[in-house]
């Protein structure tokens, strides 16, 4: 009996120690601050870049009749404040747990008021629709999207649920922070979108709660180095491209160090546009192509792209 009773005593204690590690934590209403680099489209002039910084101070706003907190936003390198950036919108959290924003001064549609940016009550393989018909709200979603892997992770004294969502993005949510891929994810008509957009730090009341090096540690600092010195890195010069021109089809691309291969026909149209990540060495089948000149561009986040042409024969 006493044996019983103390295996009764010891899950009753494991239970409770679980239930004490973890304690959602609410989304921010104030002194919160999200520092990302936007990514423009290569053909754009450079730089290549937008560093934005959107901030909740401690102001709330009606917009459609419901209450925000006020959001703010600035392209500057210094700290962001109320006298540097401008209101873009609302963010709120509703006791469902689920995060919405809406623009200041006009409806996203005629239809809907609000995207619904977070909804971090979601469990493993939930999935989230981004169109709800006649809803006030939608998800801020390209398509509909499934949450992979539901996990934790301890940020400071508290552990917060990492939501994985099963896409070619590898989109991530973090509890009481946001996206890694920005906090308007996919919100094209604001200032950035997510498809091409780093979350590097997000801070609250002046504490840095999260940090994003990114890929190949691009970010060195809230303010990456590269942003503050208007320069991108150079990438690798010393890569190979053979045969040039090409005869049998086949061209190989070695000694790289990139995240994208991209090949165009002489009237600039993208033929071909190939993830290269973590290949020293890419081979690139071109036997059914027209005999003729190409252009290939080599591109990563933080370098400057190595453009060059290709000819087969």
């Amino acid at each position: 009996m006493k044996q019983i009773l103390l295996l009764f005593l010891l899950i009753f204690t494991a239970l409770n120690t679980i239930g004490q590690e973890y304690k959602y934590v609410p989304f921010p209403d104030s002194n919160a601050i999200w520092s990302e680099v936007f990514w423009k489209p290569i053909s754009e002039p450079p730089p290549n870049w937008i560093y934005n910084q959107y901030a909740l101070f401690n102001e709330d706003t009606l917009i459609n009749g419901i209450i925000y907190n006020k959001l703010y936003h600035s392209t500057s390198t210094s700290k962001i404040t109320r006298e540097n950036s401008i209101c873009i919108g609302g963010i709120r959290e509703d006791s469902l747990k689920r995060v919405y924003a809406s623009k200041c001064l006009f409806q996203v549609t005629p239809d809907v008021k609000e995207i619904l940016l977070f909804d971090f009550s979601l469990n493993e393989g939930d999935t989230l629709f981004s169109s709800y018909g006649d809803s006030i709200f939608t998800y801020c979603l390209l398509g509909d999207e499934v949450i992979a892997n539901v996990d934790t992770i301890k940020i400071n004294d508290s552990y917060r649920k990492v939501f994985t969502f099963d896409n070619h993005n590898k989109i991530v949510w973090i509890e009481g922070i946001g996206s890694l891929q920005g906090l308007l994810i996919c919100y094209s008509s604001w200032p950035t979108n997510g498809m091409s957009n780093d979350l590097v730090c997000m801070h609250q009341n002046d504490t840095l709660l999260y940090f994003n090096s990114g890929r190949n540690n691009i970010y060195n600092d809230c303010i990456p180095k590269f942003i503050l010195n208007d320069i991108p890195t150079l990438p690798n010069l010393e890569i190979n491209v053979y045969p040039n021109p090409v005869s049998d089809g086949i061209v190989y691309f070695d000694n790289l160090d990139f995240d994208y291969l991209e090949l165009f026909d002489l009237n600039g149209n993208i033929i071909v546009s190939e993830d290269i990540r973590n290949a020293n060495c890419f081979e690139l089948n071109l036997k059914d192509f027209p005999l003729g000149v190409y252009s290939y561009i080599l591109k990563s986040k933080g370098l400057l792209p190595i453009r060059g042409k290709l000819i087969i024969q």
